[in-house]
């Protein structure tokens, strides 16, 4: 969904940061600005300042900086647009869902809003409704307390509920049942073939389900007496989309922010057994895989998500999910773990068995990371004695490196696989992208024979910023895997023959990881196509290598940069000279 920028700029206008902050942290005034407890970062002394003048807000902490905009991004979890309709809606700012409701009558946008607020209101009241039955039902309780060992506090944390057998028992809440629209609306009630209704949820232990912001969007339900299914979801709703949504976020969105790290499990009753015994920090999927949409979310609110999955096949197979879905989210610093617990386990029995520190030490010292749970179940699938079964294994973990775009995390990958069917990872990384080791040379040859025709009839070259191109990628040879060739193409034309780039670019990119991986006969050889002898140059960097590295501090960006000034704006780029 696109929000237009007057919308955006409507609500910046509107919103007032004191007031926004001021409904979740204690503010203090102190001179013309507010001060509280930084929420981003644990803290005593309250650093994290509030200006109602910029409408900005700083932590002198953590560094935390933004508008109402970014707090209500950061706090709750939300991305962008999510957190400009929450502000909207708490400011009285429309916003069009595409160009033509930007047609609808504004009489016609607030009877939308009204219903959904009536949905809203209908699933509260239903909620308490269920809450009542749990009350007074000795069967449910006994379930809840004596069999799942929940104590009263973690029942009322989570809303608990029942709802007897019967199939209209909704009508002691609501006596307009048979013609209540909000009812199917709510997905609360299904109506048969003989256009009868009857209520969705009967005989059921009634978990309720909120939003981020704590609304209730839905309700899960467990079966007590025999029956199937054991669990029982509401439908896709106007509010309840479960590929979206994560049972207990709200409840944990603010131990996973403070721990940094957050428990995926399956079911309902695995979020709050581990509740009971302390792990707060908990969500679940509400029997779906995990979507990309549910590791974004994650992922807003802390770096580590840890799956814990039952320890049987099934669950394995959901951790495999996972794992697919989150591989090209994680980055260098977001990061995914596997927990698998014993076969006969999930984690409501695991910790109901063994207790909170059992549960903990599993989780620190015996999950699994990514690389090496995607790594280990290729392997079930090869016969890595063979030769064949290498080759196999190499061919499985293909698709896997594309998707990753962690550059730590695709070094890691590619060297376990070399040690795992035992070639030097230059070679694994060339066959990862499609290259032998001198293959990738070819058209970087040809593309210098002939340059080196034509440079005969140009300027001499600019030897001093050639070399410092050159050394720069000497010294940080990943570089190369980005350098921006176009920006040597058009080098070229300004009678500065960069083409030498090509063949060192060719040689990095192919099998260079670092300074140490560089092979002085291909050097040597490379030296016999290109003007400058990068034989000399590799030497001279490796003799003044340490103060050269003290001094070169150059990222690619900063690289780019340079080349961007030489070719638009003739400026010489200060690069590190040799001596």
């Amino acid at each position: 969904m696109q929000i237009p920028q007057s919308v955006i700029d409507e609500v910046n206008q509107r919103a007032d940061l004191v007031e926004v902050i001021g409904k979740h942290l204690k503010l203090k005034r102190s001179g013309q600005n507010y001060f509280a407890c930084c929420p981003f970062h644990n803290e005593k002394s309250p650093s994290f300042s509030i200006s109602p003048v910029k409408q900005m807000y700083h932590c002198f902490g953590c560094g935390e900086s933004g508008n109402a905009v970014s707090f209500v991004m950061k706090y709750q979890g939300l991305d962008f647009v999510s957190a400009i309709q929450s502000l909207a809606e708490q400011y009285g700012v429309t916003i069009p869902e595409d160009e033509r409701q930007e047609k609808i009558s504004r009489e016609e946008q607030q009877k939308r809003k009204e219903h959904k607020l009536n949905i809203y209101e209908t699933l509260e009241k239903a909620c308490l409704y269920y809450r009542q039955q749990l009350s007074q039902s000795s069967v449910a309780l006994h379930y809840l307390r004596e069999k799942r060992g929940l104590s009263p506090e973690i029942i009322n944390k989570f809303s608990l509920g029942y709802t007897p057998a019967g199939f209209n028992n909704l009508q002691q809440a609501f006596p307009d049942y048979p013609t209540n629209k909000l009812l199917l609306d709510a997905g609360l009630v299904v109506v048969n073939d003989n256009n009868k209704r009857y209520d969705r949820f009967r005989e059921r232990v009634i978990f309720p389900i909120r939003n981020i912001k704590g609304e209730i969007i839905g309700f899960g339900g467990r079966i007590i007496a025999k029956g199937e299914p054991k669990y029982l979801n509401s439908p896709e709703t106007e509010l309840f989309n479960k590929s979206h949504e994560l049972y207990g976020l709200y409840e944990a969105k603010k131990e996973i922010r403070d721990l940094n790290q957050v428990f995926v499990v399956e079911g309902y009753m695995d979020v709050i057994a581990l509740n009971q015994y302390g792990i707060n920090n908990v969500v679940a999927t509400m029997g779906t895989a995990a979507t990309e949409e549910h590791i974004k979310t994650m992922f807003r609110f802390c770096d580590n998500i840890c799956y814990s999955f039952d320890g049987d096949n099934a669950g394995k197979k959901a951790a495999w999910r996972a794992l697919e879905r989150s591989i090209g989210l994680v980055t260098d610093i977001k990061s995914v773990n596997f927990l698998f617990l014993p076969e006969e386990h999930d984690p409501d029995s695991y910790i109901r068995e063994n207790g909170t520190d059992a549960f903990k030490n599993l989780a620190n010292n015996h999950s699994t990371g990514l690389i090496t749970f995607l790594l280990n179940q290729l392997l079930e699938e090869v016969n890595i004695a063979t030769d064949e079964g290498k080759a196999r294994l190499i061919s499985l973990v293909k698709p896997y490196t594309e998707q990753i775009k962690a550059i730590a995390l695709q070094v890691i990958l590619k060297k376990q696989l070399a040690t795992m069917v035992d070639l030097d990872p230059s070679v694994v990384e060339s066959i990862l992208n499609n290259r032998s080791r001198f293959a990738f040379y070819n058209k970087s040859l040809k593309n210098i024979s002939n340059a080196y025709q034509n440079n005969l009839k140009r300027q001499p070259l600019n030897l001093n910023l050639l070399e410092n191109i050159i050394q720069a990628l000497f010294n940080q040879p990943l570089l190369a895997r980005e350098f921006p060739l176009p920006e040597i193409h058009v080098l070229e034309t300004k009678d500065l023959d960069l083409s030498e780039l090509f063949i060192l670019i060719a040689y990095l990119e192919a099998h260079c990881d670092s300074f140490d991986d560089i092979v002085i006969t291909d050097l040597k050889m490379m030296t016999n196509f290109s003007h400058v002898n990068l034989l000399s140059i590799y030497q001279k960097v490796k003799m003044e290598r340490e103060n050269f590295t003290n001094t070169f501090t150059f990222s690619k960006e900063d690289y780019c940069k340079k080349l961007h000034e030489l070719v638009y704006e003739k400026k010489r780029p200060r690069m590190p000279k040799l001596n």
